[in-house]
C-alpha cells in the first residue's frame, strides 16, 4: 500500500510546479521581465537582456541555495543533460580515484570543457582507465559561486579542444566586500550515520573597485563526508538486493583471524579412519565461531561510502589603473583527501597460481600461495595444510588514500583603447595526485615471512614485518600548464539591426602529464598489480576571430572561426555559423552548425606504458584444437577427464599480458554538431526554449579489443607474442593419440602477451531536445513565485560496433542511458520567509546495455534466478523540499528536506553496492559582519 501511495504525492508535487506555469499566464498584469545574463559561448560583449544562437541555461546562486549544494557536483546533479560519470565515491577502483567529473550528451568527460570564469583549468592528475583526463569538480570552490553556466552546444570554435558536448563555465563572484560565514551539515533521517556532511567557509574583502578603485577578497571552504561500512547499513538493504545481487551480504567470512584449516587428510594417513577425509578446523584462540568455523566480520571494514576532505581557497584583486585599464588577479587552491577502507588480505591456497606481466623484463611472473609446510611453528599437522586466515594484526592499516592537490594562479590586464576592449592573462595551474595503496602483497616477502615462520599467524607481528608483507603502493601523476592569452572586440561598423562586432584574440600553452607507480609496482614485485608510466610534453597555440552581425533588426548572423596547433598534430581549423531571428517580440528561431575537436591527450600520444592482464579469451589459432582434445580425453580415465577441461581451457579460455603504448601519430577527434530551436516568450514573466541537438564525433580514440587483436594477428605482425608450443601441450596430444590414434597436434605455442596502442578507430552519434521553461509569478501582497522546468529527450545515441564496423543500435533507453530526464521547482518568496520544491523524474530502462548483453535480456534474467520484474529498471521520482529564513539582522538560515516521501531507489540488480536514500535533511547557517 506504501508505493502507490508514494507516488501519488510524487505526481501531485509534479503537478503543483509545473502548474503554476499555466496558472501564470491569467497574471501579465502583475507579471516581471525576466532576468538573463552574459552568456557562455561568445568573445563578444552582449546586453545582459539578450538571446543568442546558442542554447544556455544558468543556475544562479539563488538557484544553488536553494539546492542545498555542499558541493559543485551536487548543483551539475540537477542538470538533464548530464550523463553518467565518475564520482570520488564509485571510483575507488579506477585509475583515476579520489575525483569527479562531468560528462555532457553521454560523450564523456573528456568532451566536455570545464571552465573557471571562461578559463581553463588544470586537469586532475591521473587519467580516467589511464587515458581519460579531464577537471575534478571536487576542487572548485562551491559558497562563492555566483552562477554556473551550461553551453550546451558545440564550441570549439571559441574555446578549443574538449568542447565537443558542451562546456561547463563556474563564474565566481568578482568582488566582495565585509566578512561572510557560511555552515552546513547534511545527514541521513534513515540512519544518522548515512550521507552525513559538514561544510564551512570564510569569506573576507576589503574595498570598493568603484569608490576606492580597488577590492581584494579571500575564501576559503571546508568540506567532511564521514565513512560508513557495509554492517552499519546492512538494515536499511533492501530485500531484493539481498535476494538477488548478493545473498552472502551479511555473513561473516570463514577466512578469519586466526583462522581455520580447511583442507583433506593424505589417502595415506597413518590414521585409515581419516585418510582420504577433508576436514575444517578452527584455530585454537578463535572468538567468532560460528557453525562450527572461526569467522572474521569483513563487512564492519569494507567501506562502500568513502571519507573526504577537502580544502579549497579562491582569491581575487582588482586595481583600477587608470585610463579604463584594471588589473587583476586569481588565486585558486584546492586539496582533496579521499580515503577507502578496505577488508584485511586473506591466505588462500588454491592451488592455481596468479600471473602478471613484468613488463620491465618483458615476462609473466607467477605467484602461488602457499600451504603451511610441515614443521611451521603454526602447523599442528604431519602433512602441509591449507590455512585460511585473514591478516586482521591491524584492521586499520587496509586502506588507500587519494590525495590531490590542485592550484591556478594568474595576472592580467584588461582595459579600453582606441575603440578596443581588451583583456589578457598569464598564468600557471597544476595537479599532483598520489594514491597510496596497502593490501597488495609483495611476492618475494610474503612467501619469505611465511614459509620461514617469521609471521605469527595469529599473533603479534612487528609494524616492519606487516611493511615487508604489505608495502605501501604509490600511483601518482601531475599535470602542469602555463598560459598568456589575449583578446579584444570593438565595434566596426552599424548595421540595420546594431553594431557590427568583432573578437580577435589568441593563446599560447604549454602542458605536461606524468603519470608513474611506486618501484615495487614498476618492479612487478607486487601480485597480480599492472603498471602505468606516462611522460610527455606538448605546446599549444591558437588564435580565433568572431564576427557578430546583426542584419537587420530581426536577423543576426555570427561566425567564428578558430585555429590550433596542439603538439605535433596537423593544424585544426575549426568554424562555427550561428543565426538568430526574431520572428516577433515573443518568439525567436535560432540555430546553429559546428564543428569540434578534441586533440589527443598526453596520456595517449606520450610515452606511454600501461600493463594489464587479459583473463578467460578464446584463442582463435588454438582454440579448435583444444575443443578437438577436449572431445577425446573426456572418454577416458579418470585422469584424462581432469585433462580435458585443461585441454580445452589452454585454448579457450586463455590468460595473458597485454600492453598499451602511445601513440605519437593520433590525430584529434573530429565531431560535427547541429543545433536548432525557438525561443518563445507568451507573457513577460513566462519563457520557453527548446532545442534540438545533433552530435556526431569520428576519428574517436581507442584501443582495439583482445578479440580483434587475436584475430588480426597475421595482419599485425609484432601484436602477439607467443611462446613455443609447451611441454604440457606435447603430453596433451600425446594422450589423445593413445586414446584415438589421432595425431591432433596445436599448430603454435600459447599467447604471452599483445601490444596495444591508442588509435582513431571509432565513432559516436547521439541527437535529442533540450527544453526550458522559465516562470515568475508576482502575487502582490502574497509574495512572489518562481518556477523552472528542465528536461532533456535523447533521440538517438549510437557508439560504435567494433564487431559489425558499424554503429550500434538506438542505446537511449537502455542500462544507466535515460530517454528523457525532467527537474521541475519552484520557489515562493514572501519578505524574509522562501519556500519551494524540485521534483526529478526518470523513466524505466532497460537492464540490457546492447545487442550482445546476453545476462539481462529476458532469458539471461531467468537464467540467473532473477524474476522478469527486476529484469528492468523501474522509474524514479523524488521530490525535495527547502525553505530559508532571513529576518534576523545579516542571517539566513536555511533547511532542506531531500526525498520527502522517502521513495525507495528502484531495484537495480546489476548494482554493485545496495543503494541506500531515504529521507535527508541538510541545515545551513549564513552570517554577514
Amino acid at each position: 500500500m506504501k508505493k502507490p501511495f508514494v507516488l501519488k504525492q510524487s505526481v501531485i508535487a509534479v503537478a503543483l510546479t509545473i502548474g503554476v506555469s499555466h496558472v501564470a499566464m491569467a497574471q501579465q498584469q502583475s507579471a516581471q521581465p525576466i532576468q538573463k545574463v552574459v552568456v557562455t559561448g561568445s568573445n563578444i560583449k552582449r546586453a545582459v537582456d539578450e538571446e543568442t544562437s546558442s542554447p544556455v541555461q544558468v543556475i544562479g546562486r539563488l538557484e544553488i541555495a536553494a539546492i542545498g549544494a555542499s558541493t559543485v557536483k551536487d548543483v551539475l546533479d540537477t542538470l538533464t543533460s548530464k550523463s553518467s560519470d565518475l564520482t570520488d565515491i564509485d571510483g575507488g577502483n579506477s585509475f583515476a580515484s579520489g575525483a569527479t567529473g562531468i560528462s555532457l550528451r553521454n560523450l564523456g568527460k573528456g568532451s566536455t570543457l570545464t571552465l573557471l570564469n571562461g578559463r581553463r583549468v588544470a586537469n586532475y592528475g591521473l587519467a580516467d582507465g589511464g587515458q581519460e583526463t579531464f577537471v575534478n569538480i571536487d576542487a572548485m570552490p562551491s559558497e562563492i559561486i555566483d552562477r554556473i553556466e551550461i553551453l550546451l552546444d558545440g564550441a570549439s570554435a571559441v574555446y578549443g579542444s574538449d568542447a565537443v558536448a558542451g562546456v561547463v563555465n563556474i563564474i565566481t563572484r568578482k568582488d566582495f566586500s565585509g566578512v561572510m560565514v557560511n555552515a552546513g551539515l547534511r545527514q541521513s533521517l534513515l540512519k544518522s550515520a548515512i550521507n552525513k556532511d559538514k561544510t564551512a567557509s570564510l569569506t573576507g574583502g576589503y574595498g570598493d573597485i568603484e569608490k576606492d578603485g580597488y577590492n581584494v577578497f579571500g575564501h576559503f571552504e571546508a568540506y567532511h563526508r564521514s565513512p560508513y561500512d557495509d554492517r552499519t547499513i546492512m538494515p536499511a538493504a533492501p530485500a531484493w538486493y539481498k535476494e538477488y545481487v548478493n545473498p552472502s551480504f551479511g555473513v561473516k567470512s570463514t577466512y578469519s583471524y586466526p583462522g581455520n584449516f580447511v583442507d583433506r587428510y593424505p589417502a595415506n594417513y597413518s590414521d585409515p579412519a581419516l585418510a582420504g577425509k577433508s576436514f575444517n578446523t578452527p584455530v585454537a584462540g578463535c572468538k567468532d565461531i560460528e557453525e562450527g568455523t572461526c569467522r572474521f566480520d569483513q563487512w564492519a571494514r569494507v567501506g562502500i561510502h568513502p571519507e573526504a576532505k577537502r580544502y579549497n581557497f579562491f582569491g581575487s584583486g582588482r586595481l583600477k589603473l587608470g585610463g579604463n585599464r584594471t588589473a587583476f588577479s586569481e588565486v585558486t587552491l584546492g586539496q582533496t583527501t579521499t580515503t577507502y577502507f578496505n577488508a584485511p588480505p586473506i591466505m588462500q591456497y588454491t592451488g592455481t597460481p596468479s600471473t602478471w606481466f613484468n613488463s620491465k623484463e618483458g615476462k609473466l611472473n607467477s605467484f602461488l600461495e602457499p600451504k603451511l609446510p610441515v614443521g611451521h611453528p603454526n602447523n599442528p599437522y604431519s602433512f602441509p595444510v591449507a590455512l585460511r586466515y585473514r591478516y586482521a594484526d591491524n584492521v586499520n592499516l587496509f586502506k588507500s588514500d587519494a590525495e590531490a592537490k590542485q592550484y591556478r594562479v594568474m595576472v592580467g590586464l584588461e582595459g579600453s583603447d582606441y575603440g578596443w576592449d581588451w583583456n589578457t592573462a598569464v598564468g600557471a595551474m597544476g595537479s599532483k595526485v598520489e594514491n597510496t595503496i596497502r593490501g597488495g602483497k609483495h611476492a618475494a616477502n610474503y612467501l619469505a615471512a611465511i614459509n620461514s615462520g617469521e609471521y605469527k599467524f595469529g599473533g603479534v607481528n612487528s609494524p616492519e614485518l606487516l611493511n615487508k608483507m604489505f608495502p605501501n603502493l604509490l600511483f601518482g601523476g601531475e599535470s602542469k600548464q602555463v598560459f598568456i592569452d589575449f583578446k579584444a572586440t570593438r565595434e566596426l561598423m552599424q548595421l540595420s539591426g546594431g553594431p557590427l562586432s568583432l573578437a580577435v584574440g589568441g593563446d599560447f600553452r604549454t602542458d605536461s602529464f606524468d603519470a608513474y607507480v611506486s618501484d615495487n609496482i614498476s618492479n612487478a614485485e607486487i601480485v597480480s598489480y599492472g603498471s602505468i608510466n606516462v611522460t610527455g610534453k606538448r605546446h599549444i597555440s591558437a588564435a580565433f576571430a568572431e564576427l557578430n552581425a546583426p542584419i537587420t533588426k530581426s536577423l543576426e548572423l555570427n561566425a567564428a572561426m578558430r585555429v590550433d596547433k596542439v603538439g605535433d598534430t596537423d593544424i585544426s581549423v575549426v568554424p562555427k555559423v550561428g543565426m538568430r531571428y526574431e520572428v516577433s517580440k515573443r518568439f525567436i528561431v535560432r540555430g546553429t552548425v559546428a564543428n569540434g575537436f578534441r586533440a589527443p591527450n598526453v596520456a595517449e600520444t606520450g610515452k606511454v606504458d600501461l600493463s594489464a592482464f587479459q583473463n578467460s579469451n578464446v584463442d582463435p589459432k588454438r582454440c579448435a584444437t583444444a575443443n578437438q582434445l577436449y572431445n577425446i580425453l573426456k572418454d577416458g580415465n579418470t585422469i584424462d577427464k581432469a585433462d580435458a577441461l585443461t585441454a580445452r581451457d589452454r585454448g579457450c579460455s586463455v590468460s595473458f599480458a597485454s600492453q598499451v603504448k602511445g601513440n605519437p601519430e593520433l590525430e584529434p577527434e573530429k565531431s560535427r554538431s547541429y543545433n536548432v530551436g525557438f525561443v518563445l516568450q507568451p507573457l513577460d514573466s513566462l519563457s520557453l526554449t527548446m532545442d534540438y541537438y545533433r552530435i556526431e564525433r569520428r576519428n574517436q580514440i581507442g584501443t582495439k579489443t583482445v578479440t580483434q587483436i587475436l584475430a588480426d594477428e597475421d595482419r599485425l605482425p609484432g601484436s602477439v607474442q607467443r611462446r613455443a608450443v609447451t611441454e604440457e601441450d606435447k603430453r596433451l596430444s600425446a594422450r589423445a593419440k593413445e586414446l584415438s590414434g589421432k595425431d591432433i597436434q596445436f599448430p603454435i605455442g600459447p599467447v604471452a602477451s599483445i601490444s596495444n596502442r591508442y588509435e582513431n578507430m571509432d565513432r559516436a552519434r547521439v541527437s535529442g531536445i533540450d527544453m526550458e521553461i522559465n516562470h515568475r509569478w508576482n502575487l502582490g501582497s502574497a509574495g512572489r513565485l518562481v518556477s523552472n522546468l528542465k528536461g532533456n529527450y535523447q533521440l538517438d545515441y549510437r557508439k560504435w560496433d567494433t564487431v559489425t564496423d558499424t554503429f550500434t543500435e538506438n542505446l537511449s533507453g537502455n542500462y544507466e542511458n535515460y530517454e528523457y530526464q525532467v527537474r521541475a521547482s519552484t520557489t515562493w518568496s514572501q519578505g524574509p520567509f522562501k519556500l519551494g520544491g524540485a521534483v526529478t523524474y526518470r523513466p524505466e530502462t532497460s537492464l540490457m546495455e546492447d545487442r550482445y548483453d546476453e545476462n539481462y535480456n529476458a532469458a539471461g534474467c531467468e537464467d540467473q534466478g532473477i524474476p522478469s520484474e527486476f529484469c528492468r529498471v523501474k522509474k524514479d521520482v523524488v521530490t525535495d523540499l527547502h525553505m530559508s529564513y532571513t529576518g534576523i539582522k545579516n542571517t539566513t538560515i536555511a533547511l532542506n528536506l531531500y526525498n520527502v516521501f522517502d521513495r525507495a531507489a528502484p531495484p537495480d540488480v546489476r548494482l554493485a553496492n545496495p543503494p541506500l536514500r531515504g529521507r535527508s535533511a541538510r541545515v545551513s547557517l549564513q552570517y554577514v559582519f
